[in-house]
């Protein structure tokens, strides 16, 4: 099961939910679709029509329903709404970093009746005591000793989960600032100021154009 996350929210695809510090809120099935597409590509600029075709796959609907899309997603993100940025005259974006990837694994479920069952052995009741006490004794020692690792497992493996999400919480709060990627060209900075047709023309493309919080952009190489 793969989830993506962004410091404590939560987006699951499967379950078509997004979870905040607040709420859950319940997403269709094209919103699902949509987040998921701008998470997979991050980084880069997603056009309208592009956006309509991952979202309503061979249906033909206005363009007014992407608005209401990315609206009802904003909703759900809360204070977050700038996790998908518009870029006038382009289309959308979700800067790269934004969402961590994590995969988890089915949960491990030892099915304890039928453990048991196996651990039993029959009794010869016509044989000596002593036998009797020995074949009791060996049978709980091979539980015992069974039992362990199956419990040592477990164990280590919630240990490695817990550690691996506390890395990748550490991780995402070490973020550069936000980018994407326009014709081969990086930019970053207040990327939801950038503006496709006042790009400088004198570009040597060799570096990283940032964006102030004016929207002015300058290039260092």
């Amino acid at each position: 099961m793969i989830i993506y996350k962004y410091g404590k929210d939560v987006f699951e695809p499967q379950k078509s939910a997004y979870t905040n510090q607040e709420a859950t809120t319940k997403l269709s099935a094209s919103e699902t679709k949509i987040l998921q597409f701008l998470i997979d590509n991050s980084g880069e600029i997603i056009s309208r029509e592009k956006l309509l075709e991952i979202g309503w796959p061979d249906k033909v609907v206005v363009p007014n329903s992407l608005n209401v899309a990315i609206a009802n997603l904003r909703k759900a993100f809360k204070s977050k709404s700038e996790i998908i940025i518009t870029i006038k005259g382009a289309g959308f974006t979700i800067a790269n970093n934004t969402f961590i990837q994590q995969q988890f694994q089915p949960e491990i479920v030892v099915d304890n009746e039928q453990h048991n069952t196996e651990q039993l052995q029959p009794i010869d009741h016509h044989g000596d005591n002593n036998s009797i006490g020995t074949d009791a004794n060996s049978t709980k020692q091979a539980s015992t000793t069974n039992s362990f690792p199956t419990i040592a497992k477990i164990g280590y493996s919630v240990c490695l989960t817990a550690m691996f999400a506390w890395i990748m919480l550490w991780a995402s709060s070490w973020q550069s600032p936000p980018c994407v990627t326009v014709n081969s060209q990086k930019i970053c900075g207040n990327i939801e100021l950038l503006n496709l047709q006042k790009m400088p023309q004198n570009l040597s493309g060799k570096g990283t154009v940032y964006i102030d919080t004016t929207g002015k952009m300058y290039e260092k190489i």
